[in-house]
């Protein structure tokens, strides 16, 4: 085994960082300096406890020329070496014992005389130099292990195989570890070309041999891979590749840690009235890492967002009792709700919002950002995707599979038959009847069995009002409130309760109030008195009844064109009747583009389903046409009666 002592240049290694031995301080500590410049001094009982613990890790190319490599693992002994260079190295150490090289210093004189009693003793008929004895304790004296004696029979390369070696690095950068992905002869090539062009300056006697194909072949082939994967495919690619599972996230019980990810689905879902294809829709989908059961999910055709992600969490949360009730048919239980402890969403700059931010802060959950292209941080939803895919989706009318190859040559648009409703409906009787209840192969058990056993042992909190969920994941924002109430997007929005909330103040009082995507009907603005939210209605309540606000800054957008920034109601109803009708029409269109995107921004999604509504079909029911205003009074002086011009005698006649 190799040994190891505190002396000045000695590396100890934390993770990536390497702390260098500078001098012992004067009051007996160890000094040790780290790669980017940090002192640190330690006791020798502080240096050995890091050892002991393996916080701190021995570099071993610190402790001599063997050791040249920073083992992972338990280094190699010396019966794993041949049996000859074995017998070597024994037969060396015991010239060494002999010498005793420590306490006698170096004599050519004294020191043969020992090595020829040595020799005598072992019977070895030819005894090295003292020279040769000399430079083995050159090399044992620093770790005073065996390994250091093991003879190298392997003849170092001459002057010109060196080169040719270094021509073929020099070839290996500028070819072969480039994007181009050039092929191995080219290598070859131009190995072959730069030893002719060396040759030409060379005498006869000089000149280099060119390597055969075969030895650059196997040159190329002795190259790490790793570099080469990242040279030519890219350090990403590479990262992906070489990835290495060693261990999985450590969690005790239920609710400790839900992970929370996005996919697009590979199915297309239709229009219930038109038939009509819409396209893919993306799945929000949230499971218990403990149990590996899902606790809630949203559709959508919108892109991920944190819009989806609160969706996804507040059915999270919220027993599943109202949901199973909109779907009779499905038989069993889905006990899954309660507050998490932690969610793990992507670190996409979609989910770094102030809604999402503010919405698990306020109900006491920690967000952990998992970095980009890292599925594996979240490795429970990702396999589940893979899992619901195989076990449901895959199995529909209307899949597209996961890639071009499986799906060859299925006429996907043309079999799709699952509406949202049917979609969402399926999903569920999936998730409740056949995956919670199937043995999960990486936890050796049920996810149902296994929620209720650890649900049974810690106490699950929800909300005092189920009601504030919807208050909760609102998007935030701050607002002025005056006599004619809050705008909002270019709405009012006001009531009695919200006026009240301003005489108390006198003035016109800046507040804090929660807006939300699907509707612009009302918003929830907060009494910094009474401490709770207050429900204030659109003041153009007609026109915001089933409204998102998508579509409404649409409409208000497409006002302003028409009609100027000064907008009025009745301006605002026309106009909504036209985007409408332009929805309606890109529901209708020929391209599957252009309908997905129509019922995104109807808001066409599980949550519609669940509350009993078809987004589509409300879109279809004509719109009410404002009324013309009233032409505005005359002005002073203009409102007189007219005079009478009828033929005076006219009265008199019969």
């Amino acid at each position: 085994m190799q040994r190891f002592s505190s002396r000045v240049g000695q590396i100890y290694m934390q993770g990536q960082r390497r702390f260098r031995l500078v001098r012992r301080l004067a009051n007996g500590k160890l000094q040790f300096e780290a790669d980017d410049g940090e002192l640190l001094n330690l006791s020798d009982a502080e240096v050995n406890s890091r050892w002991l613990r393996q916080e701190w890790v021995i570099d071993e190319a610190s402790l001599g020329s063997l050791a040249n490599a920073i083992y992972v693992a338990v280094p190699r002994d010396l019966g794993t070496y041949p049996e000859n260079q074995q017998k070597e190295a024994r037969r060396r150490q015991q010239y060494l014992q002999k010498v005793d090289p420590e306490k006698t210093p170096y004599n050519p004189d004294e020191w043969r005389a020992r090595i020829l009693e040595a020799a005598k003793l072992i019977g070895d008929a030819f005894p090295p130099c003292a020279s040769t004895v000399y430079n083995w304790w050159q090399r044992y004296r620093r770790t005073k292990s065996i390994l250091c004696l093991i003879p190298h029979y392997k003849p170092s390369a001459g002057p010109k195989g060196r080169r040719r070696y270094q021509i073929f690095e020099e070839a290996i950068a500028e070819v072969f570890l480039t994007r181009q992905k050039l092929p191995k002869l080219k290598v070859a090539e131009r190995v072959e070309r730069r030893i002719a062009a060396v040759n030409n300056t060379l005498s006869p006697e000089e000149q280099m041999r060119p390597p055969a194909r075969s030895t650059i072949y196997r040159w190329i082939a002795d190259l790490q891979q790793d570099v080469v994967d990242a040279a030519r495919d890219g350090a990403e690619a590479a990262r992906i590749k070489y990835r290495a599972a060693l261990g999985n996230v450590k969690v005790g019980g239920v609710l400790e840690r839900i992970e929370i990810d996005h996919t697009p689905l590979d199915l297309i879902v239709i229009d219930a009235l038109t038939k009509l294809p819409l396209g893919r829709p993306w799945l929000t989908m949230a499971i218990d890492v403990y149990s590996r059961m899902v606790v809630g999910f949203y559709i959508s055709f919108n892109a991920p967002s944190s819009h989806g992600v609160l969706q996804c969490l507040r059915r999270s949360i919220l027993p599943k009792d109202l949901w199973l009730a909109r779907f009779p048919d499905i038989k069993g239980v889905w006990p899954a709700y309660g507050i998490p402890e932690l969610i793990a969403v992507d670190n996409g700059t979609d989910l770094h919002s102030d809604a999402l931010e503010a919405a698990c802060l306020e109900i006491g959950i920690q967000m952990l950002f998992c970095g980009s292209k890292t599925p594996q941080h979240k490795g429970a939803i990702e396999r589940f995707f893979r899992t619901m895919n195989m076990g449901l989706i895959h199995q529909l009318p209307g899949t597209v599979f996961s890639s071009v190859d499986e799906r060859g040559d299925y006429p996907a648009e043309k079999n799709a038959v699952i509406d949202m409703e049917r979609l969402t409906h399926l999903l569920t009787k999936w998730v409740v009847e056949i995956y919670n209840v199937s043995v999960h192969r990486g936890i050796g058990a049920r996810p149902l069995d296994r929620w209720l056993e650890s649900a049974g042992q810690r106490v699950i909190e929800l909300p005092v009002y189920p009601q504030q969920m919807e208050v909760i994941i609102g998007i935030p924002a701050k607002r002025v409130l005056f006599h004619y109430g809050i705008e909002l997007d270019g709405l009012q929005y006001n009531s009695e309760l919200l006026q009240t909330l301003r005489r108390r103040t006198g003035e016109n009082l800046p507040v804090a109030l929660k807006y939300y995507e699907d509707t612009v009907a009302h918003i929830h603005v907060f009494d910094p008195l009474a401490k709770e939210y207050l429900k204030v209605p659109a003041k153009l309540a007609e026109y915001a009844e089933s409204l998102p606000r998508d579509i409404h800054r649409l409409i208000r957008a497409h006002a302003r064109k028409r009609f100027g920034d000064n907008v009025q109601p009745p301006h605002l109803q026309e106009a909504r009747a036209e985007i409408e009708g332009l929805v309606q029409d890109a529901l209708k269109h020929k391209k599957m583009g252009y309908r997905k995107t129509g019922a995104g921004y109807l808001l066409h999604d599980s949550e519609a389903v669940l509350d009993g509504r078809d987004p589509l079909a409300e879109a279809r029911r004509p719109v009410k046409q404002a009324k013309a205003p009233p032409p505005a009074p005359l002005s002073s002086g203009l409102d007189d009666d007219l005079p009478n011009f009828s033929d005076p005698g006219e009265e008199d006649l019969p």
